[in-house]
């Protein structure tokens, strides 16, 4: 039997449409619906019930689904076994969030690079909002992020995480010894990162729990336009640290020490468990030891514990 015809009924099935499994598999949608028909000739059977708006597994289809899934993971694990990683190809569609686009996302492509010269990266940056819906669409393989995602043919992998605090340009903070309080530093203009994402929603929380009302909020989505405003004096910004840290060794921003501690921003790898490729399952472990190794090496300074 020839494999790419499971591969198109299982990601059709996954996916509920032609379509979005042509996108993914990178064929015509009439070479999806001639695979999935011979298939169905070979069976003697519908596997899909066909409507103008969608498809649906008949009851043969659904016995089917789980044969072939287990024979496409059977023949990626043989394949895995007999080829060495310069052999392994394939093409891996990532997106992360800004922290890691500015802390540790070009060792990890290095190391991505080196171990697999055969795998092709594909790469985003978005929220992790965004991420998430992009994964559950099939729009991605891999999204780096900060929350636990839960789904089917999803896995997520907590891999440490970040201190969050408060900047500001260091002429205008200097080191007085003295934290301040959240009430105090919620009178300046606050910039941090979209709404909705962990930096934000960090923020929220620690003035909620403090019964503090926020004034101005400046939401930005890119961690370099925040630095540059935070440096221009427009207002002291709330985000995860270690993007920052070359900025503050070189005194151009300085922490700002308070009183109450802001939630961590955690790194979480999320990733399809597509049994059509190893490629995907391969980037994703080199993704948590990389996140592991960065988040251990931060220090009590830029660390979360």
């Amino acid at each position: 039997m020839n494999t790419r015809f499971l591969e198109a009924f299982v990601w059709a099935a996954r996916l509920g449409s032609f379509r979005t499994a042509a996108d993914k598999l990178h064929i015509t949608q009439a070479a999806i619906s001639n695979r999935i028909a011979s298939l169905e000739q070979d069976f003697g059977t519908r596997l899909f019930d066909r409507d103008a708006r969608e498809i649906r597994l008949t009851f043969a289809g659904r016995n089917l689904l789980v044969y072939a899934e287990r024979m496409l993971e059977l023949c990626r694990d043989m394949y895995a076994a007999n080829s060495s990683p310069a052999q392994i190809t394939g093409e891996v569609r990532i997106g992360v969030i800004e922290t890691i686009v500015h802390t540790w996302l070009i060792p990890f492509l290095q190391r991505v690079q080196e171990r697999y010269p055969g795998i092709e990266i594909q790469l985003t940056s978005e929220s992790t909002r965004r991420l998430h819906e992009q994964l559950q669409q099939g729009e991605l393989d891999i999204a780096l992020q900060t929350d636990m995602l839960t789904g089917d043919h999803i896995r997520s992998t907590g891999s440490g995480a970040i201190a969050m605090g408060w900047a500001g340009r260091a002429a205008d903070w200097p080191d007085t010894g003295a934290p301040f309080t959240v009430a105090q530093l919620a009178q300046h203009p606050i910039i941090t990162m979209n709404r909705g994402s962990q930096p934000h929603s960090a923020l929220k929380a620690l003035c909620q729990d403090e019964g503090v009302q926020l004034g101005r909020v400046h939401c930005v989505s890119s961690i370099s336009a925040i630095v540059r405003l935070v440096k221009a004096g427009f207002g002291i910004a709330v985000l995860p640290l270690a993007p920052l840290r070359e900025e503050i060794e070189q005194g151009n921003i300085a922490l700002i020490p308070c009183v109450s501690a802001l939630a961590p921003q955690r790194i979480v790898i999320s990733y399809s468990e597509d049994i059509t490729t190893e490629a995907i399952q391969l980037v994703a472990m080199l993704a948590c030891e990389e996140a592991a190794r960065f988040t251990l090496g931060l220090g009590e300074e830029y660390g979360a514990g």
